[in-house]
Order: structure tokens, then C-alpha cells, then sequence
């Protein structure tokens, strides 16, 4: 029986097989044990993020559902829509004067209104206006609500807004309207 260099105690065979178990163990540590602990450490994260969600959602649940239960309900009614006409080519030059005053009533200062002469002379039966108009933007709801009434009113196409000096804004609107 040989003796290795740490003395008589451990043969160098036993002393090379207790160093190759050691190597295993430390692989097995390195290559095994470890990279699952990060693996469990993440899906700890990830569990605790989807038990933050849940909770979240059990506060949440009672709003949707009671947000749910309203949009079920029956809609308010919306503003009366009056029955649609159509105006007549001997109407259409007082469609300005009425805008303007339409605008003056909801505070706003128009600055031009000028119906589309090319669109008087299609085949489509509408006709485009185009206004521009100054003052608040609170003030544009109103003659908008306003301008929906007219029972010749077909659709807005454009609206155009625009901050000025000295406060307020600019409004440029292309308004269709229904024609004979």
C-alpha cells in the first residue's frame, strides 16, 4: 500500500476518488442546484405578480360589474333630432345670415361664411359651407348642438381649431347641408 504525499493516513487512490466525488458534488451544485434556484426565484416573482393581479382584480370586479349593469340600462335619450328637409335653391342664399346668427347667439364672432359654388352646381344634393368664426371653446358646443337641429343639416367634414392671441381660438368648420 502506497502513501500519498498528506502521509500515511489516506492512500493516493482513495485521496484521487474522494477528489473526483468532490468535483462531482461541486458540478452537480454548479450545473443542477443553482440554475434551479434562479428558475424557483423567478417563478416566486412571477407567482407574486399574479397574486398582486388577481387582488386587483377582485378589488375591480364590483366597478365592472356595476358598470356593466349601466350600460345594459336603457340609453338616456340623446337630443331630438328633428325630421331631415332638404332646402330649396331659392332658400339657400339666407343659410349664411342664419349661421351668422346662430353663431352670434352662442358668442362667437364669424368671420367668414362662404358657401361652395361648386358644390351648388353637382348632382349630389349637397351643398358645403365654409365658416370661420372666433371666440371660446366651451362657446363651440352650443353652436354645434345648435347646428345638428337644423333640419336640413347633413354632416361637419372638417374641423379646423386654432389658438389666438390675446385667448380664445379660431374655428374653421366645413359644414354639408342637404338641397333640392
Amino acid at each position: 500500500m502506497k502513501t500519498g504525499k498528506l502521509g500515511s493516513l489516506l492512500p493516493t487512490q482513495s485521496l484521487v476518488l474522494c477528489m473526483l466525488c468532490a468535483a462531482g458534488i461541486l458540478v452537480f451544485l454548479l450545473f443542477i442546484i443553482l440554475p434551479e434556484q434562479r428558475l424557483s426565484a423567478e417563478l416566486d416573482q412571477d407567482i407574486d405578480g399574479l397574486k398582486s393581479r388577481i387582488e386587483e382584480q377582485k378589488v375591480l370586479s364590483p366597478v365592472f360589474k356595476n358598470l356593466f349593469e349601466r350600460s345594459k340600462a336603457p340609453a338616456a335619450k340623446g337630443m331630438p333630432v328633428p325630421p331631415r328637409t332638404k332646402v330649396s335653391r331659392g332658400e339657400i342664399a339666407g343659410v349664411p345670415k342664419r349661421l351668422q346668427d346662430m353663431a352670434a347667439a352662442h358668442r362667437l364672432n364669424v368671420r367668414e361664411i362662404v358657401p361652395e359654388v361648386n358644390t351648388l352646381m353637382d348632382a349630389s344634393n349637397r351643398f358645403l359651407v365654409r365658416l370661420t368664426a372666433a371666440g371660446q371653446f366651451t362657446d363651440l358646443r352650443g353652436f354645434l348642438i345648435d347646428l345638428g337641429s337644423l333640419s336640413f343639416f347633413d354632416g361637419i367634414e372638417e374641423i379646423d381649431i386654432r389658438a389666438v392671441e390675446g385667448g380664445g381660438e379660431e374655428f374653421g368648420l366645413k359644414i354639408w347641408m342637404a338641397r333640392e
